[in-house]
């Protein structure tokens, strides 16, 4: 007697169809969501990154609009760059400030340099520059930012990605001549003008 009520039972349930939506939503619940988060982590990735190239393109035009910085200019300098940055924590940026010149024979040199969160240049370093800014007798701002980014998130990218750290030039434009050169250039107030090192 209970062989009968149990074959129709199952009949039955084979049968139903209802149910069948949750079932097929159950399974692909965890693949939208993997996608989504990948989605809003790889969005963050990309303004961020986009974020620290306008920060190191905003460090050598403020840079190269001057005719000298004193130390103090150059902290505001930094200050007003990094707000660029928001809503990111700026803690998180290195950044480093260098007047470039180039001699009579393309090589460049740092005249000086500062940095927040970085590592300044050393005056007198030799620092390869792209032939295009690479000009006999001239002097060119040289910036450069990163940025440690964290994923909020963290499911689908994990752990610290370093964006940026490419340099970023730009030819001063109220230089004043200075060096034994003459050469054109945003002068420091507590250091010598180039090439004078």
């Amino acid at each position: 007697m209970q062989r009968k009520t149990t074959l129709p039972l199952w009949r039955r349930f084979c049968r139903d169809r209802e149910g069948v939506a949750l079932v097929e939503f159950a399974m692909a619940l965890p693949v939208m969501l993997v996608a989504y988060l990948g989605t809003v982590e790889v969005a963050q990735l990309v303004m961020i990154n986009r974020k620290v190239t306008q920060l190191t393109s905003a460090l050598a035009d403020l840079t190269a609009r001057v005719q000298s910085v004193a130390p103090a200019d150059v902290e505001n300098i930094f200050d007003a760059a990094q707000t660029i940055l928001m809503p990111y924590d700026p803690g998180n940026a290195r950044m480093v400030l260098a007047s470039v010149v180039v001699d009579g024979s393309g090589v460049g040199r740092v005249c000086w340099s500062n940095q927040r969160n970085g590592t300044a240049l050393a005056r007198g370093a030799t620092v390869t520059l792209p032939d295009s800014v690479k000009v006999a007798n001239t002097s060119v701002i040289m910036a450069r930012a990163s940025y440690d980014y964290t994923p909020a998130i963290g499911y689908v990218l994990t752990g610290a990605i370093a964006l940026g750290d490419d340099p970023i030039y730009a030819r001063p434009r109220n230089g004043l001549a200075g060096g034994t050169l003459s050469i054109e250039q945003v002068k420091r107030t507590n250091a010598d003008a180039c090439p004078t090192f």
